[in-house]
Parts: structure tokens; C-alpha cells; sequence
């Protein structure tokens, strides 16, 4: 999108913070209760559709056994719709890009512009421990990438729009926090398992702390946070679009759709965030294109030259 169209959606959504609360699996609940905000759903219909997968979660399961099987509708799923283990969060937004050609490489934007971008953090809780071991933010985020200034970003996802079509395209979802996370908890373990001792300091970015205390937090924050972080962005994702931008036609780049248009090179993302994670939410391979990158100077010609790319939309 163009910079007038970023500056404006920032003008009218953002506040101080934004509390947002995941438990595991909360993206099937939600995802059914936008299908249920206009009638109650028919279990028969969901079966022959792209959400059939969601009836086998434990908690549609249960709503569907207190429903009697037949139909589910919007309160019974929002009674449903918590967990006193929810893990919480602070949405805060941004954006990221260039209109300049040039630049749009690496900014990796699949055309010219900008990107919104929703970006998932930390809570306070967290902070104070993190804040305890002497760490800061800049440990594991890249200051490069579109993390926030002053919170601790666990991922984010860019999201680019078109007004004309009520279309968004999710462009990237993506943690540095948990990839260094993991690698510093393996580093460690190495060097205790070669004979050092728990108190030897490790330096990491220019801070020291001890080996126990280095691999207690990895622990912590690998077990909390690596499990769901990708559930969490991409469900933040969705119902921000939706429910804030108001916009219902949902894109998200396959693999090889991004590594085209966003001029990827070298070292790729994890594969899974552009195969398992959309198909796990619903979305269904297309080589419908978003119609706006289409209209994209260059970007349509590389598209059209590319005989069956594919994209993920969610119906």
C-alpha cells in the first residue's frame, strides 16, 4: 500500500496497547465463530468444507457434544472461548517498506510500498523476569526487522491491503526471539555438558550471566512460548483483519509465491510457516492472485510469467 493509506490506518487504530490473550488451539473456536456471527453452522455443511479439520479439536468436540451434534452457533462457542492457562500478550502496529524500487528487495515488500505490521509481545510478567536476568530487548530481536521500539516482540506478521478489492495479503510471520532463544539454550547445554560449571558466565551480545541462569530462561521461554507463537500471530493476524480492518478476503504466500515476489535469496524461512501453518488454519491452496499485486508495476508481469503459482486464501 502507499504511505497515505499506512499513515491513515494508523491514525484511526493506534492506542497505547491492545491486551490479547491465547490459549492453545483458540484459532478453532474463533475461526468458527466468524463463520457463525450471521446463522448458526450446520455440522453436516462444516464436514464437506475447508474447516472440516476443526471439529476434531478437543474443545469443538466438547461444544458439539453439549450442542447435540447438529449445529453449533456464536454463544455456545463463546462460552468456549477461554482457558484459565491463556498465555497474554500486547498487540502493538506499525509499518515497514519503501516506495522506492530498490529498496524493496531487501525490505522483501512482494511490491513497492508499505506494510502494516501487527506485532506480538511480551506482557509485563514476562518483561520482569526477562529484566531480572539482566538481559534487554535487543538480545533477541533484530533491530532490522519490523520489531516494536519499545517493547520486547516475540513475532510479527506484515500485512499488506487494497481498499478497492477488501483484500489483505499476509506477507510474513516471523520470530527472532524464539529462533536465538533456541540456539543460545543449545549453546549452553554444550557447555555444561562439556564440564563447565552452572555459575561460568556466557556472554551473548555483550551481556554476561550465568549458564544456570541463561538456560533457566531458555527453558522457560521455549516451553511457554515455542509451541504457540506462530498459532498466536496468525490468529492475532486474521482477526485483526477482519475484525478491525473490516476486510474478509484473507491471501497468504505459499513458499515458493513469497520466495518469488519478495525476492528471497540465500538462507529461507522455516517451510512450515508457508505450508503447515496456513493448511492448519483453514486456508486453501488458489492460483487466484490478489488482484492488486497484479495491477503492480512489474510485480503482475512476474506473476503472469510463473505458470501456476499459488497462493493460500482462507474462504
Amino acid at each position: 500500500m502507499d504511505r497515505q493509506t499506512a499513515d491513515e490506518v494508523l491514525e484511526c487504530l493506534v492506542g497505547e496497547r491492545t491486551l490479547y490473550h491465547y490459549y492453545r488451539d483458540r484459532y478453532s473456536i474463533g475461526l468458527l465463530r466468524h463463520l457463525s456471527r450471521r446463522q448458526a453452522l450446520r455440522i453436516a455443511a462444516l464436514k464437506q468444507s475447508p474447516y472440516a479439520q476443526l471439529l476434531q479439536k478437543p474443545r469443538v468436540r466438547n461444544i458439539l457434544a453439549d450442542s447435540g451434534g447438529k449445529e453449533i452457533d456464536d454463544m455456545q462457542l463463546a462460552r468456549h472461548d477461554y482457558d484459565a492457562d491463556q498465555t497474554d500478550f500486547v498487540l502493538t502496529l506499525g509499518t515497514w517498506g519503501s516506495e522506492l524500487k530498490r529498496e524493496t528487495c531487501w525490505k522483501q515488500t512482494s511490491r513497492p510500498g508499505y506494510n502494516l505490521v501487527l506485532q506480538l509481545n511480551f506482557c509485563r510478567r514476562h518483561d520482569r523476569l526477562f529484566q531480572r536476568l539482566g538481559y534487554t530487548g535487543d538480545s533477541f530481536n533484530y533491530r532490522g526487522h519490523p520489531v516494536s521500539e519499545r517493547r520486547n516482540t516475540l513475532a510479527w506478521a506484515r500485512i499488506d491491503l487494497d481498499w478497492q478489492t477488501g483484500t489483505a495479503l499476509i506477507e510474513e510471520i516471523q520470530s527472532d526471539w524464539i529462533r536465538r532463544v533456541a540456539w543460545l539454550g543449545e549453546r549452553v547445554a554444550g557447555r555444561l555438558k562439556s564440564g563447565q560449571q552452572p555459575a561460568d558466565e556466557t556472554r551473548y551480545c555483550g551481556l554476561k550471566c550465568s549458564l544456570q541462569t541463561t538456560q533457566e530462561y531458555c527453558r522457560f521461554a521455549l516451553e511457554r512460548y515455542a509451541a504457540i507463537w506462530a498459532e498466536a500471530m496468525l490468529w492475532a493476524t486474521i482477526a485483526f483483519v477482519r475484525e478491525e480492518l473490516g476486510l474478509q478476503r484473507i491471501y497468504y504466500h505459499s513458499e515458493e509465491s513469497g520466495r518469488l515476489l519478495k525476492n528471497i535469496r540465500g538462507k529461507l524461512p522455516p517451510r512450515s510457516l508457508y505450508t503447515d501453518l496456513p493448511r492448519k488454519f483453514c486456508f486453501v491452496p488458489t492460483q487466484e492472485t490478489p488482484e492488486f499485486l497484479l495491477r503492480a508495476s512489474g510485480v503482475g508481469k512476474a506473476i503472469r510469467r510463473r505458470e501456476g503459482l499459488s497462493f493460500f486464501q482462507l474462504t
